[in-house]
């Protein structure tokens, strides 16, 4: 993918996410579009570009959600590696692969935050916040990856970017 659909695509996921989806969806069924972006991004482009998308959507993320800077970049950082090292080769094409994929990333995701929230003195039940917390952002996700899905894998052809 080319620089300049990256940040074609960067602003539209920014725009989406934070402009038109605090609006359509109450705060826990929100799809966090980046994290998305990031996890079908490790299946589908090479490492230079998954980084990018890690460290700008971290610290994206990390502004506009008011947390302290670095907690999405670090938990970003750790999701697109594992992806990248472990699932990358198991990636056959297939949606419904991508949809379980970004279901697992989004799992991982939920439990190394709450484990982030509880190493910071944090009063939390993890396995509450995993409950409850993790449930509807893997669906909300799993949705938004659906149509992501096609979005992303019409700009790769055998790994090459068609632009």
């Amino acid at each position: 993918m080319s620089v300049f659909y990256m940040i074609i695509t960067g602003f539209c996921v920014f725009v989406i996410q934070w402009s038109i989806f605090p609006f359509l969806c109450s705060a826990i069924w929100q799809p966090d579009l980046w994290l998305t972006l990031l996890i079908l991004s490790a299946l589908m482009y090479d490492k230079k570009e998954i980084l990018i998308w890690t460290i700008f959507g971290g610290f994206i993320q990390d502004i506009t959600s008011g947390s302290m800077i670095g907690t999405h970049l670090l938990l970003y950082t750790i999701i697109a590696l594992l992806f990248f090292k472990f699932v990358r080769q198991k990636f056959n094409r297939r949606w419904y692969i991508s949809i379980l994929a970004v279901m697992i990333g989004t799992f991982i995701y939920t439990i190394l935050s709450g484990l982030l929230i509880t190493i910071s003195g944090e009063n939390l039940s993890l396995p509450m916040y995993i409950a409850f917390k993790s449930v509807p952002l893997m669906l909300s996700n799993s949705v938004s990856a659906l149509f992501m899905y096609n979005l992303l894998w019409n700009v790769t052809i055998e790994g090459e970017s068609q632009w």
